[in-house]
């Protein structure tokens, strides 16, 4: 196990380039005894086997129906985006679809993308500005009448005009609001003379080559229940990839994954959770390496915080110095990357430009409601909040009695009139980490005098859902984070409208007009030092008012055979898929053979 500058990890690691095995011939120290030594070379064309576990959902990954990780994941390979979000979890720009992208004004915003002349859809159809105008109609707003068709607005909703000149090769976006996070825009751009025909909202299930057309490297050529096959586009225009065909295997568990990259069954794996016996086992493989890093999800407590919540920010505050999040670190993450560290914001994740570890206590900030209670809260250099990482029971107690409620002789925290208080938390099943999590989460607090019950449902959706509908006063879910900070107005405000619409995941229905005004403004904020220091800024609020209680962000793995080379992981992004263009598949060969091996392999 090994850890490298800024990014720790438990990685096995080739040496060098290349990986050179020396056999020796029978009869050793014997007069005309040779050896022959091989090395691994990588080399054009061949099939790579990719196991992942989370399966495709959708054919259009902006509808809520196709918005899931596995949708993205696959459809990177595929489909074109002005700007993706690199293996370090910053915004990069796409030169095979755009030569550039400029800021040409600000009174009003106006960006000006010139596109590659050669981008072509593998139908061989011109990639336009009518592919940009066409996903802008359709999610500036969501005008549908029945079930929402629109996974996001954000973004969307504010550009007044999107417009095309030199034989639609240039691309003008005028705003109405100013925007700073612009480059997240038109991401896993669809063809608009496809989707015209097919609609917008068209029914599938996963992946669909006749919708899905590709921009991008590879095409889908194939679509199973649990296979996804990619081919090299033959209308590509960038540099071919050096695999000609990549398969996806949709695993069931992290363990058949195990199975999988044991047997070589697949090559390359990404598993959506991890167990200590999966990344021993992984580790132990001598022909495999390994990287766990930070990922871009962050587990978190959420809780009712708006102005009809049955929690009041007391009580709130109360059940947060009750659980030992240090704890919850030890026992669900730190096995896997000791440098995971208990979350200190709303807004960043651990690994993320901007957040900053332990901070080291400066300013006290009083929190609660009861002017007599002790702060909790203290301001870490660069704006991190630092709230206690284990329990403060005398506290709580306090905020607990202030609210006007009781414990005593061993029975749960009850009302003045003997009526149990009791606590309702919604999990979201789908994410492992939160489902162990939970349980940890209910036993702390029920030590501390709540009677605690847990319900799980499917999704993080789901179980927002719950949360905002009023059936319970906590859900535990996870919170991807991208390095478009404006994102916080869609988590904990109306801005986009209800939680579940348009992109809206307000589940805990906060409401709070001066933290609204913050985040508005570091979303309209060119200058991005200044959005930092204001969406810092609003991350004090959701302390303030214990919005929700950051635990710690999930740990993520890449596996990959040592007979594939130029995997590049992306653990704060879902562009795995996207670098796959420079996946290659390595041979061992003699030293004194001739074959070039690719470049960077």
């Amino acid at each position: 196990m090994t850890h490298r500058g800024r990014r720790p990890g438990w990685r096995r690691r080739l040496t060098g380039l290349s990986l050179v095995v020396v056999f020796v011939a029978a009869g050793c120290g014997y007069p005309g005894t040779t050896s022959t030594t091989d090395t691994y070379v990588a080399v054009k064309g061949g099939s790579i086997s990719f196991g992942m576990s989370q399966s495709p959902t959708g054919c259009n990954p902006h509808t809520p129906a196709g918005d899931t990780p596995g949708t993205r994941l696959l459809l990177g390979a595929v489909l074109p985006s002005p700007f993706f979000v690199s293996s370090t979890g910053a915004p990069a720009p796409n030169p095979n679809l755009i030569i550039q992208s400029e800021l040409v004004s600000t009174k009003p915003e106006t960006i000006v993308y010139t596109l590659n002349p050669k981008a072509v859809w593998s139908d061989g159809v011109p990639i336009t500005a009518s592919d940009f105008e066409y996903a802008w109609t359709q999610q500036r707003v969501d005008a549908s009448t029945g079930a929402p068709t629109v996974s996001s607005i954000a973004g969307y909703k504010d550009i007044s005009s999107v417009t095309g000149s030199n034989g639609g090769r240039t691309v003008t976006v005028v705003f109405h609001t100013t925007y700073a996070d612009w480059q997240m825009l038109f991401d896993n751009l669809l063809p608009a003379h496809i989707m015209e025909k097919a609609g917008w909202n068209p029914t599938c299930s996963t992946v669909n080559p006749a919708v899905d057309l590709s921009g991008g490297p590879f095409e889908i050529t194939s679509v199973s229940a649990q296979t996804v096959t990619l081919g090299d586009n033959p209308k590509w225009w960038g540099t071919p990839p050096n695999a000609s065909t990549i398969t996806v295997h949709i695993a069931s568990s992290s363990a058949q994954l195990a199975q999988w990259m044991s047997s070589d069954f697949v090559q390359v794996a990404l598993p959506s959770t991890i167990t200590q016996s999966f990344l021993n086992e992984m580790t132990s493989l001598p022909d495999a390496q390994s990287e766990v890093d930070t990922s871009a999800t962050l587990l978190q407590l959420e809780m009712a915080s708006g102005p009809a919540s049955p929690i009041s920010p007391d009580v709130r505050e109360a059940i947060a110095l009750s659980i030992n999040r240090q704890s919850l670190v030890n026992l669900e993450a730190d096995w896997a990357l000791p440098s995971i560290q208990v979350a200190n914001s709303h807004i960043l994740v651990q690994g993320q430009t901007g957040y900053h570890l332990s901070p080291a206590p400066a300013t006290t900030v009083t929190t609660g409601t009861t002017p007599s209670t002790t702060s909790t809260t203290i301001i870490g250099q660069g704006g991190t909040v630092n709230f206690p990482t284990t329990p403060v029971p005398g506290q709580a107690d306090a905020l607990m009695n202030a609210a006007g409620y009781f414990r005593s002789d061993g029975i749960p925290w009850h009302s003045a009139f003997l009526a149990p208080y009791s606590l309702h938390i919604v999990v979201d099943g789908g994410d492992p980490w939160a489902v162990t999590t939970a349980q940890i989460i209910r036993d702390q607090l029920e030590d501390a005098g709540f009677t605690t019950s847990l319900y799980t449902v499917a999704s993080a959706a789901t179980a927002g859902s719950v949360l905002a509908d009023g059936f319970a006063d906590m859900a535990l879910i996870p919170r991807t984070s991208t390095p478009y900070l404006s994102q916080t107005l869609a988590w904990y405000t109306s801005v986009l409208g209800p939680a579940g619409e348009n992109g809206s995941e307000n589940w805990s229905n906060y409401d709070n007009s001066q933290f609204d005004q913050l985040v508005q403004s570091a979303s309209q904020q060119l200058n991005p030092d200044t959005a930092t220091a204001t969406y810092a800024q609003a991350d004090t609020d959701l302390w303030d008012d214990m919005v929700g209680l950051p635990l710690f962000v999930e740990p993520s793995t890449l596996i990959w055979s040592r007979t594939i080379g130029g995997v590049v992981p992306t653990p704060r992004s879902d562009s795995l898929l996207w670098y796959a263009q420079f996946w290659a598949v390595r041979h061992s060969e003699p030293t004194n053979n001739t074959t070039p091996s690719l470049p960077g392999q």
